[in-house]
């Protein structure tokens, strides 16, 4: 099969957007195929669609059926790039994703030779602590809640050089944990404001160690904004860059987040799968 396909790197979190229509029934082995190393190659796979909104230019869809911040950047970004989007030095976008139920609103501003991209995030629906028993120690994790997707926050210093065991403790304890269908785990080195993001997708079968996490690194701001009780802006090293994350915090309530990163557009093309 060929189809036509753009990636874009989101604070190198590798994204790739298929353009061609495609039914969804192929999306799961479509994504399989194309995000391999041996083809395009990339950390997560979006499918373009005709949106059913009128105030929405397009829709993002996962192939997992999630949310995904930094491809719903990706795809704002593409938006302006292809020229889709009438945008001078800065403009906002409006899109559907899955994951979500209301419009996402994307700011994009031109910035030398990258976009530059800022988008609200949805709200935690919840967040709370899950205790995990592992090797005769007890963990207290917090968890964030967000729609489309559910993300444990780690302690590097409380869990050590253990991340791969923990990741495992927490997959087999999923469906405990979450009921969504994208499942994260950020480790968090809070001296140096540092995440080390996983992310698990069930339905797609992807299980990647990410350059750069946008729902991870909102994740991330919601928890530091609630357990202060203070609204914070903090920039958030990963291994591809920083993501800068905003929260708002009112009577013990997070009543916005924000992330902004840097997106630049890499390749255009055909790929065959």
């Amino acid at each position: 099969m060929e189809i036509d396909f753009v990636k874009i790197s989101p604070t190198q979190n590798m994204t790739i957007l298929v353009t061609s229509p495609l039914d969804r029934m192929y999306y799961k082995d479509a994504a399989e195929k194309i995000m391999a190393y041996d083809n395009v190659h990339a950390e997560q796979v979006g499918f373009l669609e005709k949106p059913s909104s009128s105030g929405a230019l397009a829709r993002l869809q996962m192939a997992g059926g999630e949310f995904c911040g930094n491809a719903s950047l990706s795809l704002c970004a593409y938006l302006v790039w292809k020229g889709i989007v009438d945008c001078m030095d800065e403009c906002t976008v409006s899109i559907e994703t899955s994951g979500l139920d209301s419009l996402l609103h994307c700011n994009i501003k031109k910035v030398g030779d990258h976009l530059l991209g800022k988008i609200k995030m949805p709200i935690p629906e919840i967040i709370k602590d899950y205790n995990l028993e592992l090797n005769r120690n007890n963990y207290s994790f917090p968890v964030v809640y967000m729609s489309g997707i559910t993300h444990v926050i780690v302690d590097t210093e409380q869990v050590g050089a253990n991340e791969e065991i923990i990741v495992d403790a927490l997959l087999s304890n999923m469906d405990v944990i979450s009921k969504e269908d994208a499942f994260g785990v950020m480790f968090h080195d809070k001296k140096n404001r540092r995440i080390k993001p996983f992310v698990y997708v069930k339905t797609a079968g992807t299980k990647v160690w990410e350059r750069g996490c946008g729902s991870g690194t909102a994740s991330l701001g919601a928890y530091l904004a609630y357990a202060s009780g203070k609204n914070i802006k903090e920039d958030i090293t990963q291994p591809g860059g920083t993501i800068t994350v905003e929260a708002e915090i009112v009577d013990g309530k997070i009543t916005n987040i924000a992330i902004e990163g840097n997106i630049k557009i890499v390749a255009e093309g055909k790929a065959y799968i």
